[in-house]
Order: structure tokens, then C-alpha cells, then sequence
């Protein structure tokens, strides 16, 4: 069942990315908010070990997922934000249940190296003055998950820790240019690029745990 699902997902997932390339929308909004139930079904269906704050992580990404749908409305922008927030907030300790002890000088190098870079991106979104606040407390949380991510790739190690962290790094990634690209200009393949690395990490992270 895990690679029925798997092969649905991709199938859903590349129509979707050619769709936001081409900027055909009708599809959109309907594969948009089907991805992630996709995603929690490869789950359930492949781990060894289901682990509930995975599925509410799942969960909350689909909300989020669908409140962006209206993301030009500030309210609807927040609870998004908000429900990306508390999704990888779900995500840190799933990573840190399978990590075990923490490697304690991987840990305060990688925290010494993510603070630097929490300064970067935040110059680098430069959000609006009322969305300052939430900017830096969601930036602070995914910065929190990677680290989390790192320990479990020490921990483990390839494919599944290897897997996780890819996912994290993806996020980051993914969240940063959401964030660039709101509080600027939005280029013509900007829901593309966004929509490419949310993808990825979500399946990254979630083929990973599921191989513990």
C-alpha cells in the first residue's frame, strides 16, 4: 500500500508542479489540499512505528496548506503561519524520540551556526513591522527543527536520518523564500519553487521517520 500511495502522491505532485509553472489553476487548489492527506497515508501505511506527533504535524500542514489558498488575506496568512508553526513544533521531538542521547558538540556547533543564520534570513525577508514577531518565533522554531533533524542524521544515519535532515533543510528552504517572496515580489516561478521544496521536505521527513 505504501507504494500505491507513494506512486498517487508523485503522479499528484508533478500534474500540481506543472500546473503552478504553466499557471493553470484549475487544478490547483484541489491537488494542493489533497498532497498532504497523501503524504499522512504513505505514512500510516509504511512506519514501523506510528508516532502520533507525526500525523498532528501532517495534519496542521494540511491546514496550513489550506489557508494559504486565501494567503493575499492577512488573516488567513497568519493562520497559516501559525499552523506551519505548530507543525514543526510537532516535528522536533519525533525527530529527537529517534535520536536518543544528543551529540553535545555537533549540537553547539550547529546552534552556534544557526544563529548567524537566523540573522541572515531574517535581513534577507526583511518582514513588515507587525509581522516582525511571528517572523523571528517561526524562524527560531525551523531553525530548532534542522538542528533536531542534524542530531537525528548523527544518530542514525543514511538513507532514513539522511532523509530527515534533507526534509528539514527543504523547509527551510521552502519557508524562506514563502516568506522572501510575501513581504516582496513574487516572481513568476515563485509558487513553483515554494511548492517544490514544501513537497519535498514533507516526503523527506516523512519517509524517513516511517523507516525507524
Amino acid at each position: 500500500m505504501k507504494m500505491l500511495f507513494l506512486g498517487i502522491l508523485a503522479a499528484l505532485s508533478l500534474v500540481y508542479l506543472v500546473s503552478l509553472w504553466f499557471k493553470r489553476g484549475i487544478f490547483q487548489a484541489v491537488a494542493k489540499v489533497c498532497l498532504v492527506p497523501l503524504i499522512l497515508a504513505v505514512y500510516i501505511s509504511g512506519a514501523n512505528q506510528i508516532f502520533f506527533p507525526v500525523i498532528l504535524a501532517l495534519v496542521l500542514g494540511w491546514l496550513g496548506d489550506i489557508f494559504l489558498l486565501k494567503i493575499k488575506d492577512v488573516r488567513f496568512f497568519r493562520l497559516g503561519l501559525a499552523s506551519f508553526l505548530l507543525g514543526h513544533i510537532c516535528y522536533i521531538p519525533s525527530m529527537l524520540y529517534y535520536t536518543g542521547t544528543p551529540q553535545l558538540i555537533p549540537l553547539i556547533i550547529s546552534i552556534a551556526v544557526a544563529i548567524p543564520l537566523g540573522l541572515f534570513i531574517r535581513r534577507l525577508i526583511h518582514p513588515s513591522k507587525e509581522m516582525s514577531i511571528p517572523a523571528i518565533a517561526y524562524e527560531m522554531v525551523i531553525l530548532l527543527m534542522v538542528v533536531s533533524a542534524l542530531q537525528l542524521f548523527l544518530a542514525q544515519g543514511a538513507p532514513f536520518g539522511a532523509l530527515v535532515f534533507a526534509g528539514a533543510l527543504c523547509f527551510l528552504v521552502s519557508d524562506t523564500l514563502l516568506a522572501f517572496f510575501t513581504f516582496r515580489t513574487m516572481p513568476r516561478c515563485g509558487d513553483f519553487l515554494v511548492m517544490l521544496t514544501y513537497i519535498s521536505a514533507q516526503v523527506c521527513i516523512i519517509l524517513g521517520l516511517s523507516g525507524f
